[in-house]
């Protein structure tokens, strides 16, 4: 790396349009410099044979001096005030640089302007600053870039936002608006439903990222809605019916007998009150038939019958049938001992 003065350095200050610092570009621009002088090629003679060695530093450019100190004699070496350090001698100056072996001039410099730059980027560009004769040394030119401003669209790291305004039917019916992009004017769509301070965004519209530039951010569009303060009595009328609709609407999601939790609730207790009920005239006519069996518990042929009986009950119970089968076989049994208590009156008559 150079060892380098900042005395020979040039700082430029470059203004820039908000879409420069998005894409980037080139801009040629104008310096005002100090060049080696192209007359004496920057050695400030009129010509070669105008330059010589120094006789007082043997032009090695330094002067050696012995002194003497309390510690004893001390040498050192410094700058030859003949030739100022040059080991040459000019003996007749340049007339274009007056012996300077620079001028000042005018340099135009082309500026590679990368995408994604930011306001107050200094770009540092090599050999463009002013020239130093003393060292054969070329400064170097710092370029400040000034963004400017854009209205309506602000940056934010890769994103660019902006603000949109709709009113509050397109909020609630949603609509296509015409925005304005760093690329043109492009169309937004406003989805039905958006909310006051929601955001919809135009993928890959943003910053190039400077490092990749295949990668490139978003522009976001904050949506505000806007109320109208002042509306005609046709609207007011047209507002006011839609906000009778909506309260219908909500009130009859309460109370309706089509639908909702509480119907759910009343279809299962409707059912429940049918099952009680068959479960209760199951359950009367299995009494009888119990009373009947009890009348008749002496009679040993009629006990395995009564077991039978009970079994193919306690199953259809167990199954839960519905009910006018249960009432089926009840009558089936009873019409069953019915006919067995009858031939055995036959039989003992």
């Amino acid at each position: 790396m150079r060892n380098r003065n900042r005395g020979h350095d040039i700082r430029y200050d470059l203004r820039l349009s908000f879409e420069e610092s998005i894409f980037g570009g080139k801009r040629e621009i104008e310096v005002s410099c100090y060049e080696a002088c192209n007359s004496c090629d920057g050695t400030g003679a009129k010509s070669k044979s105008y330059i010589k060695k120094c006789i007082h530093c043997g032009g090695k450019g330094g002067e050696k001096k012995t002194e003497r100190t309390p510690f004893g004699m001390m040498s050192h070496v410094s700058t030859c005030s003949k030739c100022g350090g040059l080991g040459m001698i000019v003996t007749e100056n340049c007339r274009k640089c007056d012996g300077n072996g620079c001028v000042q001039a005018k340099r135009k410099v082309e500026v590679v302007i990368p995408p994604g730059v930011n306001d107050g980027d200094t770009m540092q560009i090599q050999g463009e600053g002013n020239f130093d004769k003393e060292r054969d040394y070329t400064g170097d030119l710092f370029v400040v870039l000034h963004v400017n401003e854009k209205r309506g669209i602000w940056k934010e790291g890769l994103h660019l936002y902006s603000k949109i305004n709709i009113d509050f039917t397109e909020a609630i019916l949603g609509s296509v608006k015409k925005v304005e992009t760093v690329e043109g004017l492009r169309n937004l769509k406003i989805p039905s439903g958006i909310q006051h301070g929601h955001s919809v965004k135009l993928s890959r519209l943003g910053v190039p990222d400077r490092n990749k530039p295949s990668i490139r951010g978003d522009h976001y569009f904050v949506v505000i809605v806007l109320i109208p303060k002042d509306i005609s009595d046709t609207e007011r009328a047209l507002l006011e019916k839609l906000a009778s609709l909506r309260a219908s609407r909500k009130g009859s999601s309460f109370s309706s007998d089509d639908s909702g939790i509480f119907n759910d609730f009343k279809k299962k207790d409707t059912k429940s009150d049918v099952s009680n009920k068959g479960s209760e005239t199951a359950n009367s006519l299995w009494g009888s038939v119990k009373n009947f069996l009890r009348k008749e518990k002496s009679e040993e042929r009629f006990a395995s019958i009564s077991q039978d009986t009970s079994t193919m009950l306690w199953r259809f119970e167990r199954q839960n049938y519905l009910v006018p089968h249960s009432i089926f076989a009840v009558l089936f049994i009873t019409w069953i001992f019915n006919s067995i208590a009858k031939s055995k009156n036959l039989k003992r008559t």
